[in-house]
């Protein structure tokens, strides 16, 4: 009976240990398994911050290369205004002060131009520029707009056109920042296009995939004879300050913000904005949503 007892007692504590190694490895289990966990959000963490990292010094990277754009941009015009100025002190003949005073009068403009670019396009980046909906008549609205560039194209000897669609009349849009649009997407055709090219501004309406019979968005398209844009280039065009190369060869100049003042306007429209071009043609296509008034 004594030796029963006792293998009983030796039998339960047999037991009890094989319960608690059994427990250990279980808990040794559960910590590595914690650890592997850990590890990987360390290391997913870490991957984030370095992504973080690297953004940061990116546009640490992007303010310090615009300010140093800005700042270039801003002390040209003053470089040929304090020129202009002494050269007029020394001028000997009203010929050579008037050459001086028109170029110290395009360096003033250009000077101010590009402090108002620089103005209008910080405020649509924190979207502080408000929008004021009117119901115009576009086929009243928009030919004195492209009218004013008429006469600088006959300068130029270039061939401007104008095309409405006809089923479009009373549209309901920001008057303003349309034809901000319009004049920087007409003033940059001009400037690139080479003597008897041809500029085509079109407006007409179409219909999306989902509703094909209906006219329901707007495109706005303004083409251009030049010389072609590699695909590389095209993606960067409307950088801020970002030119082509090799684009200008007349060195008309210009602030380089229209086409980043653009894309601004027309996203806050709620509009796209794509860049495209083949052989010898620039085309700039602006869509809207169907603003179409029933009038």
């Amino acid at each position: 009976m004594a030796i029963t007892f006792t293998g009983l007692i030796l039998g339960a504590i047999a037991c009890d240990r094989k319960q608690k190694e059994s427990n250990l490895r279980r808990l040794c289990r559960e910590v590595q398994s914690l650890n592997i966990d850990l590890e990987c959000q360390v290391q997913e963490r870490t991957a984030q911050l370095q992504e973080q990292m690297q953004q940061l010094q990116q546009l640490n990277q992007l303010k310090d290369d615009f300010l140093s754009t800005v700042s270039h941009e801003l002390r040209t015009p003053i470089t040929n205004m304090k020129m202009a100025i002494r050269m007029l002190q020394i001028a000997t003949s009203s010929e050579r002060r008037d050459r001086y005073l028109l170029i110290l009068q395009q360096e003033c403009d250009r000077e101010a131009t590009l402090i108002n670019d620089l103005l209008d396009l910080q405020r649509l980046e924190v979207g502080a520029e408000s929008i004021a909906w009117e119901t115009v008549q576009l086929q009243e609205w928009l030919p004195p707009i492209v009218e004013i560039f008429q006469e600088r194209a006959i300068a130029r000897q270039q061939t401007l056109k104008l095309e409405i669609d006809p089923g479009l009349n009373f549209l309901t849009f920001d008057p303003a920042k349309l034809k901000r649009i319009v004049t920087e997407l007409l003033n940059n055709a001009c400037k690139y296009t080479p003597v008897a090219g041809i500029i085509t501004v079109e407006v007409r309406a179409i219909a999306s995939l989902a509703e094909p019979n209906a006219s329901n968005r707007v495109q706005l398209v303004v083409t251009n004879s030049g010389r072609e844009i590699p695909a590389t280039e095209l993606t960067r065009i409307f950088e801020k300050f970002y030119r082509v190369p090799k684009s200008d060869p007349t060195g008309q100049g210009g602030t380089r913000l229209g086409l980043a003042i653009v894309q601004k306007l027309v996203e806050q429209l709620g509009g796209q904005i794509r860049a495209s071009s083949q052989t010898e043609q620039i085309t700039f296509t602006v869509e809207f949503p169907s603003l179409a008034s029933a009038k």
